[in-house]
């Protein structure tokens, strides 16, 4: 009796891990169809020391305007990302620069400070970017949207808004180039 419970367990077990063996295979082959023949932009980082970059996506429809909507807010929203985290980097850095260690309740206030202008920032800009190019896949119908931004037209958002301090503005504006340019060079690395 115990020798049928151990060759029932052990068949159960093989069965249950011959069941993944086939899986990773179909992913593997079902994204290569996906990305056959698609610009790098699509499946790489397209942005470059000018222009801040994304890639946004939308599944088969036959609503083709409501694609290409959710696909450029998509990719907004993937340009979000990148300026909202580096805007709050360089405010961080900044900020731990010049508030002393004596000051550790203005350091939280300074936190929140810096989310919210972040946020501004970001709502600003995202205001300005553009459909670069798209892009559809053979394999699923699916619609790829690259939307970028200028970052010349990033900095000259920021000197203008006026609900930031000066400082601020001037900091942002200043480190802008080097901030998005590490974004450019990530493109250049062999994958």
């Amino acid at each position: 009796m115990k020798k049928s419970w151990l060759a029932i367990l052990a068949i159960f077990i093989l069965l249950l891990s011959s069941c993944g063996t086939t899986d990773k295979k179909e992913t593997n082959n079902i994204i290569k169809q996906e990305f056959d023949g698609a610009p790098q932009w699509v499946i790489g980082n397209a942005s470059t020391p000018s222009q801040i970059c994304g890639v946004g996506s939308a599944a088969a429809s036959r609503n083709v305007s409501m694609m290409r909507t959710t696909a450029m807010q998509r990719g907004r929203t993937e340009i979000s990302k990148i300026i909202g985290t580096k805007v709050s980097a360089v405010l961080t850095d900044y900020s731990s620069k010049t508030i002393s260690s004596n000051e550790l309740q203005k350091s939280v206030s300074s936190e929140r400070q810096i989310e919210d202008i972040s946020k501004q920032i970001t709502e600003s800009v995202l205001s300005g970017s553009e459909q670069k190019d798209q892009w559809t896949s053979n394999s699923s119908g699916t619609l790829y949207v690259l939307m970028c931004t200028d970052v010349e037209k990033f900095k000259e958002i920021v000197k203008n808004m006026s609900q930031i301090s000066e400082n601020i503005r001037n900091v942002v504006s200043e480190t802008a180039d080097e901030a998005f340019n590490e974004i450019s060079k990530e493109t250049e690395r062999p994958e």
